[in-house]
């Protein structure tokens, strides 16, 4: 072997441009729900409720006689944000070697920002799934599906369940379901559809794709759950993890949504819920500070973000669980 092998001389260290990273790529909880900016903590939605809108009363009126009258009742939906925040403390031995040769490439302080934005989204995407999946909807908490969604299910229901329930909520509501959520497997069986492929066949690509899926049913956008937590407690070896899918219902069985979702908050505009968030002084809705512990010698960074993830149209919603497995 020639002398000197060069390669054997350099000293090892971590790679400068090059980390891994787990984390979930994408949360859906903020295009779920409409949000609600307000700097009111104890808010209320007025809710005109649906059964005087659709009684048919008008009628002839006779000449010198009264026309006949009515009303409309209307009730308060609570809301009731709290605060959720997290934090992660910065030391000074991190921030002076974290430039050190041969220190692993780490940012401590936009890392634990980072972090804490995450644990913060994270809540969010629980809670939201939380409440469609534990909620009534359309009369029902949920209706099984048996794996009648799976591609080899011998007599595949997912074409006739959403279009059946789209004419459920149409017909309880008068407005059209305009946005359906797959969790991520169940998005991977129902492209492998042969009733889907084949209303798609002459597409461009002939792919089943979430815009697509919204084209076939004439919907506004179809979400895919995709993201995960681990339901694991931590040790000190730091490498616990049991993953559990947050947008379903059981384990590995699929779950989807549909629902009636307006453009934007506003006046008399129904929906399935709202977000509502109390924005902070500066008129943002997610504060992010920082403050100094010094006997610790550290800076500690804490992201925070007041909401309340609420329903507020129980009939504009329809929920399916075990979509893929029975």
């Amino acid at each position: 072997m020639p002398q000197p092998n060069v390669k054997e001389l350099v000293i090892s260290s971590p790679l400068k441009d090059v980390s891994i990273q787990y984390r979930n790529r994408a949360y859906i909880s903020d295009r779920v729900f409409p949000i609600i900016d307000t700097s009111d903590p104890k808010a209320k939605v007025a809710r005109y409720l649906k059964g005087a809108w659709f009684r048919d009363e008008a009628k002839v009126r006779g000449p010198g006689a009264r026309a006949v009258r009515g009303g409309y009742p209307v009730d308060y939906i609570d809301i009731s944000p709290k605060e959720y925040a997290f934090a992660k403390e910065v030391t000074d031995e991190d921030r002076r070697f974290a430039s050190a040769t041969g220190a692993p490439p780490l940012r401590p302080e936009q890392d634990a920002i980072e972090f804490c934005a995450d644990r913060i989204d994270l809540s969010k995407e629980r809670r939201v799934a939380s409440l469609i999946i534990g909620g009534t909807w359309s009369g029902v908490a949920g209706e099984d599906v048996n794996g009648g969604w799976a591609a080899s299910a011998q007599t595949n229901t997912f074409i006739t369940d959403v279009e059946s329930r789209i004419e459920t909520i149409r017909s309880n509501t008068g407005l059209r379901p305009n946005v359906l959520i797959l969790s991520g497997n169940t998005l991977s069986q129902v492209k492998q559809i042969s009733a889907v492929l084949d209303r798609i066949k002459y597409t461009q690509r002939g792919i089943v794709t979430p815009d697509l899926l919204a084209a076939l049913f004439g919907l506004e956008e179809v979400l895919v759950g995709d993201a995960i937590y681990s339901s694991a407690k931590e040790t000190k070896a730091g490498t616990e993890f049991s993953a559990v899918s947050i947008w379903e219902k059981n384990a590995g069985k699929g779950a989807a949504f549909l629902f009636y979702r307006p453009p934007s908050p506003g006046l008399k505009t129904p929906s399935a819920g709202y977000q509502v968030r109390v924005l902070y002084e500066d008129g943002s809705p997610r504060r992010t500070t920082t403050w100094r512990e010094p006997a610790e010698h550290q800076d500690v960074y804490e992201v925070a973000e007041e909401t309340d993830i609420v329903q507020t149209g129980s009939d504009l919603g329809f929920f399916w669980y075990d979509t893929i497995q029975t």
